[in-house]
Order: structure tokens, then C-alpha cells, then sequence
């Protein structure tokens, strides 16, 4: 019985067997080891796996104070259960003790905020997830900054916090921000680092870096019916690299402040003064989705990859196609384009899609017969 419970969940336990596997869950009817984070983590070590299971009910604020690997169901899975893992909030704890959340792996769950307690941690690992609310690299008491994590193939629905509110503050460093959905609410804000990579994003909706100074924005895509890219008249981006970006709308940034406005290359004429650097930039330009109805905000059933007349087709600094389908880490597929799982990629273990019992009351020493559809989602 305890195998059939595991497929309802969705998750095959196939990790190394160096590594235990703890599973939790909130839903009496699906069962797990665990009901509640905390008591699975209590029950692992640096290096564990936690499989939190898809569930109607949301889970509480999970506090991560081990170095883990996370795995949730997906953030709006295509199988027969339909539940996503929805968790409140995720915190990293950190302290001069033996907590520490550094080298976490998060993926495959849809959440708020992703904050820090304590201690600042570094290498963290975040993919296929969903954001509603905002990232935190900043630590408060003591202040710290992150160092050496990685977003794709994410979808951020609000800002991401780097800590460096100037030119001469000190912010995150060696960041990379690859092939995420930015919706329209969503924006980069406050880094100031050469080793701040934007890859291969796309940016839905205008203001999408407010006070970036100094950060390497290449092959993106920025879709807006109004706006411009850089937000605000006096706190756009300074210092900044741009090549080979694409922009749907001629203005890039406030005339006021900039000149040319019309170009990612241009010069900040307000106080301190400064200039941004790069080329290949695409601007005034429609992107040529596939299928796209909505400039502004992210929409499940739209088709973001590139038509072949698009000028952004293999127009990237790595040949390949600007926005989310090219980089080094193209957006996985989910489920067939327009059914509304296309960009809801599950977390890259074998998952069961479908469960059938063939006969559901079986006699005593009886056969239980059930067929089962799995992918593997890579």
C-alpha cells in the first residue's frame, strides 16, 4: 500500500543512495513520512532530499536552516492530481551554529517570498518555481548579501532585491538570472555587480530595472504596449552592459534623463552622470512570438517562442534564440503549447501523470490491476 501511496503523490524516490529521502504531507488522504517541514528537516542531514507533496491546503512558512534539496509537484502540474505545492513563504536560516541553508536546491513549488534569516546564504539554486511575491539577497541583522545563486526557468511575479541601492553600495555578486518569465508586476532592482548576469529573460510589462548599476544584461526580450524598460526618470540603470536585447517599444528610457532614450547604449545626464555600454541591441521591433495576445503580463496558454521572421531568431551572443528558448538553460516544456502547460514545467524527476485502478475491490490473496503514465521531465 505504501508504493500506491508514493505514485498518487506523483514523485519517484530516485536520488542517490548517498542521500536520504524524507517526505511530507499536509493531505490525511495521501500520506507521507511527514506532515510538516520542520519535522522532516529535524530528521535530515546536509545533503537529504524533502519531497513536499502536491496538496489542496497550503503549506505554512517553511524555514530552511540545512543544506537540502526541495521538491515540490510543480507550480501548476499537467497530471492526473492537479495539485500544485503551494508553500506560504520560504526562509533561509543561517547562523554562527550549525544551521545553515547554503547550497540549497529549491525547485517545483509555487510560493511568496524567498527571504533570509540571520546569516547570509550562499549557492542557492532555484528553478522551475513560481514566485508571488518577492526575492530577497539582502540579509538584515547582520546585513549580508548573496553570493553564487542561480534563478531559471522560473516565473517572478514581483521584484527581485539585490541590496545595492547606489553606485558605490555593495549588492549581491555572482548572480546568474537565466531564462525567467518576468511578469508584469515583476522587475531587477537594486545591483550593483559585473558578476550580475541577466540571460535569456523575458520581461513582460514596462519598469523592469529600477537603480541596476553595473550588471550584464545580454539576449533578452522586453514586451510592453507602454513604458519604457528603464524605470523612472532619475533611479534606470547606469554603468550597465546590453547586448544583443530586444525591445518591442522604440523608448528605452526616460528623455529626460537619457540620451539617446531611444537606445540601451545611451548616457544618464541627471546628477553623477554615467554611461551604459554595449551593442547588437534590437529596438522598436515586435518579437514575433508564436502566439502572444498580451504584451503586458504572462499569459499560460500563450506560445513565447520565436517565429521564424523574427528578428531575434538565433540573434543571441551565443547564436541562439533570444528570450527563454535559447541560452544555456531553454525554458522546458510542461505540456502541449496552448493547453496552459507549456511554461509550468514539473521539477526534472519521474512523475506519475495518471493513475488508473482497474478494479478497485480486490479478493483476499487477489491481484490488484493498475495501469500508470509517467514522464520523466527533463
Amino acid at each position: 500500500m505504501k508504493t500506491i501511496l508514493f505514485i498518487l503523490v506523483g514523485l519517484s524516490l530516485s536520488v542517490s543512495s548517498l542521500a536520504a529521502v524524507r517526505t511530507v504531507s499536509n493531505n490525511p488522504t495521501r500520506p507521507a513520512q511527514f506532515t510538516n517541514f520542520a519535522a522532516a528537516q529535524t530528521a535530515s542531514v546536509n545533503g537529504d532530499t524533502i519531497y513536499i507533496y502536491g496538496s489542496p491546503f497550503p503549506y505554512p512558512d517553511i524555514t530552511v536552516g540545512k543544506r537540502l534539496v526541495i521538491i515540490g509537484a510543480g507550480y501548476n502540474p499537467n497530471n492526473q492530481f492537479g495539485q500544485a505545492t503551494t508553500i506560504a513563504n520560504i526562509i533561509l536560516f543561517r547562523d554562527t551554529g550549525v544551521n545553515n541553508a547554503s547550497g540549497t536546491v529549491i525547485t517545483g513549488v509555487l510560493t511568496g517570498r524567498l527571504d533570509i534569516s540571520g546569516i547570509m546564504s550562499n549557492n542557492i539554486r532555484v528553478f522551475r518555481c513560481r514566485f508571488t511575491s518577492y526575492i530577497n539577497m539582502r540579509g538584515g541583522s547582520p546585513t549580508g548579501y548573496a553570493d553564487g545563486w542561480i534563478f531559471y526557468n522560473n516565473i517572478f511575479q514581483a521584484y527581485l532585491y539585490g541590496g545595492g541601492f547606489s553606485r558605490t553600495e555593495q549588492s549581491a555578486t555572482n548572480i546568474v538570472i537565466a531564462n525567467n518569465i518576468f511578469t508584469g508586476n515583476a522587475y531587477l532592482y537594486d545591483f550593483n555587480s559585473n558578476t550580475i548576469i541577466v540571460d535569456h529573460n523575458i520581461f513582460l510589462g514596462a519598469n523592469n530595472l529600477y537603480r541596476t548599476f553595473n550588471i550584464i544584461v545580454t539576449n533578452n526580450i522586453f514586451t510592453r504596449t507602454t513604458g519604457t524598460v528603464f524605470y523612472g526618470a532619475t533611479s534606470g540603470p547606469v554603468l550597465c552592459t546590453f547586448n544583443n536585447n530586444l525591445s518591442y517599444l522604440t523608448t528605452i528610457a526616460d528623455p529626460s534623463t537619457y540620451t539617446p532614450a531611444t537606445s540601451f547604449v545611451n548616457t544618464f545626464t541627471g546628477t553623477g552622470g554615467g554611461s551604459n555600454f554595449g551593442g547588437g541591441n534590437i529596438v522598436g521591433q515586435d518579437p514575433l512570438y508564436v502566439s502572444v495576445s498580451n504584451f503586458n503580463d504572462y499569459v499560460a496558454t500563450a506560445n513565447y517562442r520565436l517565429q521564424a521572421s523574427s528578428l531575434g531568431k538565433n540573434a543571441g551572443t551565443d547564436g541562439t534564440d533570444l528570450g527563454i528558448y535559447g541560452g544555456s538553460y531553454p525554458f522546458p516544456v510542461g505540456g502541449p503549447v496552448g493547453s496552459g502547460y507549456d511554461t509550468s514545467p514539473m521539477p526534472p524527476i519521474p512523475q506519475v501523470t495518471e493513475l488508473n485502478i482497474q478494479n478497485a475491490t480486490v479478493p483476499v490473496n487477489g491481484t490488484l490491476n493498475v495501469n500508470v503514465k509517467a514522464n520523466i521531465n527533463n
